[in-house]
């Protein structure tokens, strides 16, 4: 008997070291308290642990709400499937009205970033009308706000601002409203001009409509502070009792100030003799047009250095443009320039770099580049607003191809992507059909059908099968590499998947019986190159015989000198409002907290030939959107 107590001890002491201390029981009354704080911090296998307990032991109607909130924390873990289970559990249910809203808001914000318009199906109409809510402002707020997000995410950037505009007759915290109107604003900013004016606006004082010449306003960098003062206050007359907060028209107001405080004396540090003095010309040629378009130039002094190509020269160029006055500096443009300057410890101008340092520590160092990176995350970024998952990559061999590569895939992975199959093609060579049937595992097809022969006698008629877990092909390819892998790939079944594609593809020239092969392919590009939607079309016009000795991708280049320049005065606006943007050549342009030019491009899409532009669409912050409310 001693014996067998001794054995029952020490196996509960080594059960004990093994398994940790003996947790209690909590009492019921402490589960909601707990669970609240479990979702509130983030551990959401606690919440849907202790809500789902609850949810069972708790009577009704204080179990359907449990329920809810366990599918709420399902939700939020990512698991989509089990929470839709616990609403399809409590779709039979007698519910509450404010349950059921709560439940129909809910399953709508389930699909919202794989399919939006399921999410705007599901909102056509409230599930409850607002009079029979207890917390009709908290609940219909919060549909609007879901209906604002699934119509920024289809890139119906006006309606969405609609659906923010009546949201904000929910809200009541000055915080909530504010962060509201910088929504509506955002909205209205993602459109470009042209598509301003071409909506269908009611007069003053229509709300909407006094948001939009808001907008029309703060895009007008050549007004005074004077002069944008009263534009203001003859907006306020037409629009009386318009809800834009006064912080945010006085915004506008010091803005102006600040564009009217542009540096007088403007150094521009180039290699134009030497390997990149082609590319430097063409940035030049962009960067003395939009000077001398520059209404005020006669108050703005422009020196040019040539660096050569020597990068170890540029400290001693720069340190010579500063003594000769210089009060700001735009360049240099080759890389191991730019990071002898980002190892500097101060910088006595404040200098917009055209290249990217590996290691930027000096706060006086802005970097703007057009760099084949950014597109590959962009690429990531529209596939996934797409509701793709899992990519197909076709890049060249080449140190491109592996910078491509590496960007992408740090990108769609962050995202939640996977990366299915990856594959390499040379772009010297025109027959690409063996990186395509690996890429495609057709050749793991191919190999099936010899061995069938083999066991059949041959007569085995047989159609290749192309992987099924690739949802779209993402490729990189100059004009002559493109135009023969659509057709290839299309040849080898994969004339289904989509294909996404980088700049690389269009030289900006229209050609439409050699670019008919490259039909459905949609690619990003900049404003300049898809001149289309140009925001400096009289720049372009005045200037065209000049800029077209800059061929192919050195029209690029010219647009980077245009935007370089218009930057100057609009850099320190841009890095402290993290919601504005500057609407410039090489794409929607704003600034990171490292001081970085962030590029959006505009995206296209052959159509018999001929690129056409596709809306804008809006990518959540990490793929999650932080409600205010």
């Amino acid at each position: 008997m001693q014996k067998r107590l001794l054995i029952f001890l020490l196996t509960a002491v080594l059960f004990g070291c093994a398994e940790g201390p003996v947790r209690k029981t909590l009492p019921a009354e402490e589960r909601p308290a707990l669970a609240a704080r479990a979702m509130l911090e983030g551990d959401y296998e606690r919440a849907i642990s202790l809500y789902r307990q609850l949810a069972e032991t708790s009577p009704s109607p204080e179990s359907h709400e449990y329920r809810y909130l366990a599918a709420q924390a399902m939700f939020r873990a990512g698991l989509s499937n089990q929470a839709n289970e616990q609403l399809d559990i409590l779709a039979g249910r007698a519910l509450t009205p404010d349950l059921r809203m709560k439940l129909q808001l809910l399953r709508a914000e389930l699909p919202i970033k794989r399919d939006p318009t399921i999410t705007l199906e599901l909102l056509r109409t409230p599930a409850v009308m607002e009079h029979q809510l207890a917390l009709s402002n908290e609940l219909y707020a919060r549909y609007h706000l879901l209906r604002a997000r699934a119509f920024a995410q289809l890139g119906e950037q006006f309606d969405a601002s609609r659906e923010y505009i009546v949201r904000e007759l929910y809200l009541q915290h000055p915080a909530h409203i504010e962060a509201n109107q910088l929504a509506i604003w955002q909205s209205l900013s993602l459109l470009s001009t042209r598509s301003l004016r071409q909506q269908q606006l009611q007069p003053p004082p229509d709300v909407l409509s006094g948001w939009v010449e808001l907008v029309k306003i703060s895009r007008d960098y050549t007004l005074s502070p004077q002069a944008v003062q009263q534009r203001l206050n003859d907006w306020r007359q037409r629009y009386r009792g318009h809800p834009a907060g006064e912080r945010l028209l006085q915004m506008l107001v010091e803005r102006s100030r600040e564009l009217a405080e542009r540096p007088a004396n403007i150094a521009l540090l180039l290699p134009l003799s030497g390997r990149y003095a082609a590319a430097a010309q063409a940035i030049q040629d962009g960067l003395l047009a939009a000077y001398y378009q520059d209404p005020r130039r006669d108050t703005i002094t422009l020196r040019i250095y040539d660096l050569g190509d020597d990068p170890e020269q540029v400290e001693r160029v720069y340190q010579r443009a500063v003594d000769e006055g210089a009060e700001f500096v735009i360049g240099p443009l080759d890389k191991g320039a730019v990071e002898r300057l980002a190892n500097k410890q101060t910088l006595p101008a404040p200098t917009l770099a055209l290249n990217y340092a590996k290691t930027p520590d000096n706060e006086r160092l802005y970097q703007f580049t057009l760099s084949p990176e950014d597109e590959a995350r962009e690429v990531a970024e529209r596939a996934w607003q797409e509701g793709h998952t899992r990519a197909a990559v076709l890049l060249p061999k080449s140190s491109l191809g592996d910078r491509l590569a590496e960007a992408f895939a740090e990108r769609w992975q962050a995202l939640g992507g996977t990366l299915a199959s990856e594959n390499r093609y040379d772009p010297e060579v025109n027959d690409f059909s063996i990186p395509i049937k690996s890429l495609l595992n057709l050749s793991d097809s191919e190999l099936r059908k010899r061995r069938l022969n083999q066991l059949m006698a041959g007569g085995l008629e047989f159609i290749p099968r192309r992987r099924q877990d690739v949802d779209f092909i993402f490729i990189s390819a100059f004009p002559r590499q493109a135009r023969l892998l659509r057709p290839q790939l299309k040849f080898h079944h994969a004339g289904d998947l989509p294909i996404l594609a980088t700049s690389h593809l269009y030289n900006g020239q229209l050609n439409r019986d050699a670019d008919r092969d490259m039909d459905d392919i949609t690619f990003c590009d900049m404003p300049w190159t898809l001149s289309g939607d140009s925001p400096q079309q009289a720049l372009r016009q005045k200037n065209a015989a000049e800029f077209q000795r800059h061929s192919g991708q050195l029209q690029r280049l010219v647009a980077l000198g245009v935007d370089a320049y218009q930057l100057v005065p609009l850099l320190p606006i841009l890095e402290s409002s993290p919601f504005e943007h500057y609407r410039g050549e090489t794409g929607k342009l704003s600034v990171t907290e490292d001081q970085r030019v962030k590029r959006s491009l505009l995206w296209a899409q052959f159509i018999s030939g001929t690129p056409r532009l596709l809306q804008e669409r809006v990518m959540e912050v990490d793929g999650n959107w932080q409600d205010t409310n």
